[in-house]
């Protein structure tokens, strides 16, 4: 179109900042060709708040997992096509795409969302060309560059309540490139750079250093920021046009149950259900692609799958495919990867049948961990792995009389040294106490293996036994009538209640001489060759030569314990005066 000449003469950076406008669009046509659209408008706008296209009719609703396609709109005056073209080579636009609730959570949540997250950012790329259209106008002759590129819409981590989604695209202007190519490659000693200052020069007439010029240059020490102004054209970004708010809301609902197969103990497979359901808040129809399962360390088989394309699911519809997954099992017959090492991944492809120009497509991929062995038995996995294979089966039991093996007996040494804890423990105390006081052991614990381990120290007190043993006497309830002979058929009552109860009923309660005020001692991640030292506290309410039983020492990792006995006595006297 024709324009003046004063429009068409080139413009100053600032200028054209200052004049363009920058906005985000969505057509609701999926298939629509906005240059053909440009060039066909008369460039009438009725009102300057709304969008720059006002022709264009834009998408009320975005849904989660959708590839939609988004017009990035430049609006700048008229300008010559080799200035154009400048700008736009220096030109720098980001687009960004946030999520935000617009309406309160009806549940008061510990930690609310925040106010917006974002969902996408990305840069235009230099290789994506535009489309430019000069179009003369009521405002007066304009020219509008679009760049066109997918935004993947994706879930946000926040939970928000009525989420809505925004564009929000940034642009402004690289200084201009004032470099020469024509530099040299070897640019450690450039020329007509003055050298950085000697921080050696003082020591040039030391006469210990005859014939040495020792030198030490300032670069070595510390990074010298260069002082030569640098090129800063612009720092105002271009002015963003309407900003438009698209509700946001998942068109596909799906959920994944497994279920044990039942068959042998040694077959680990698992029965995955994939129930998708089409959301009834959107109202539209779906179309479902593609819809494939593969699981890392292990196999998937389809059992029950969806028609395919050629079925459209109405809202509400509900689809459930059936999947065998099998894991990779490692020699012992137990999963590869164990418990949590198998992931498995979904990657479905819809199309969304909104009307018959909007078709927005959908790409959900999704990951989870399986675990194989929730409820199995580990060693009885292992049992009927090695008798269903006879690889790995052990050789038969050598005859009793002869001796083991070398490697049998190296592998009986290794499994019993495995569960020995290895821990040195030192326990002193006082040579004397008196009654009612308090005093301490020092327990001094080194841990001697080649693992670090996770120990509890508990002390076992003294029990006395009873001196009054229980005899066993015939009871009435067991013999029933006397016999004349001396030979008795049945023996005596092992548990008889009448003598439980006057057993529990005179039991003498002895009372404690000394008592142990610390409960346990917990000694978490005790790295080899590493020492602990730790008090335990004891009461001595008696006089005399005093003890306790033991003091055990448990494995928390393997559960493993032991106690030592060999402990020193505490001797108690009662307080003078």
């Amino acid at each position: 179109m024709a324009a003046s000449s004063a429009d068409s003469q080139p413009r100053g950076s600032a200028e054209f900042v200052e004049s363009s406008v920058l906005e985000a669009v969505v057509p609701s046509d999926s298939f629509i060709d906005l240059e053909d659209e440009l060039q066909s408008w008369d460039g009438s706008i009725e009102d300057e708040t709304k969008s720059m296209l006002p022709f264009l009719a834009q998408r009320q609703v975005l849904l989660f997992d959708e590839l939609v396609p988004v017009y990035v709109v430049l609006r700048t005056p008229l300008i010559d096509e080799s200035t154009l073209k400048a700008y736009l080579a220096r030109l720098a636009i980001n687009v960004e795409a946030f999520a935000f609730g617009t309406a309160p959570s009806p549940e008061l949540e510990a930690k609310p969302p925040p106010p917006k997250e974002l969902i996408f950012s990305e840069t235009i790329q230099t290789s994506n060309e535009p489309s430019i259209v000069r179009l003369e106008g009521e405002a007066g002759p304009h020219v509008y560059v679009v760049w066109k590129f997918e935004v993947f819409i994706s879930r946000p981590r926040g939970r928000f309540h009525k989420p809505a989604i925004y564009f929000q695209p940034t642009a402004s202007l690289k200084p201009t490139e004032k470099i020469q190519k024509n530099v040299l490659d070897d640019e450690y000693l450039p020329s007509k750079v003055p050298t950085a200052l000697n921080l050696l020069q003082s020591f040039e007439n030391d006469p210990a250093l005859t014939g040495i010029h020792p030198r030490l240059s300032a670069l070595r020490i510390s990074k010298i920021v260069p002082t030569a102004p640098v090129a800063k054209e612009l720092v105002r970004p271009i002015r963003n046009g309407q900003r438009r708010l698209f509700r946001a809301l998942p068109a596909l609902v799906w959920r994944v149950r497994y279920s044990k197969v039942h068959s042998t103990l040694s077959d680990l497979s698992l029965i995955a259900s994939l129930d998708l359901e089409v959301a009834h808040i959107t109202g539209c129809s779906v179309c479902i692609n593609e819809v494939s399962l593969t699981l890392r360390g292990g196999q998937v088989r389809t059992i029950a799958k969806h028609p395919g394309p050629a079925m459209v699911y109405k809202p509400g519809d509900q689809v459930t495919s059936l999947y065998k997954l099998a894991p990779d099992l490692a020699a012992d017959g137990m999963p590869i990867f164990g418990s949590d090492g198998h992931v498995l991944d979904l990657k479905m492809t819809a199309k969304v049948l909104v009307s018959e120009e909007c078709r927005p497509n959908l790409s959900i991929t999704w990951r989870t961990g399986v675990d194989f062995t929730v409820e199995q038995n580990n060693n009885l996995v292992k049992a009927a792995h090695r008798l269903s294979n006879p690889l790995a089966q052990p050789p038969k039991a050598p005859d009793p009389d002869s001796l083991p093996t070398p490697d049998e007996q190296s592998q009986q040494d290794d499994d019993a040294y495995s569960k020995v804890i290895n821990v040195t423990m030192t326990v002193t105390g006082p040579p004397r106490v008196q009654v009612g006081d308090m005093f301490h052991w020092d327990v001094f614990i080194v841990n001697r293996s080649d693992k670090t381990r996770k120990l509890a120290v508990l002390v076992i007190p003294k029990r006395k036994g009873d001196a009054l043993r229980h005899k066993s006497n015939p009871s009435t309830s067991s013999l029933g009538a006397q016999r004349t002979d001396k030979k008795e058929l049945l023996a005596g009552a092992v548990v008889d209640e009448n003598i439980v109860y006057a057993k529990q009923k005179n039991a003498r309660i002895e009372p404690a001489e000394l008592i142990c005020l610390t409960t346990d001692v917990r000694i978490g991640h005790l790295a080899p060759g590493a020492c602990y030292t730790a008090d335990i506290k004891f009461l001595a309410l008696s006089s005399g030569v005093l003890n306790v039983d033991a003091v055990r020492i448990v494995d928390l990792a393997t559960q493993e314990a032991a106690d030592i006995r060999d402990l020193p006595s505490v001797v108690a006297v009662e307080k003078e005066g």
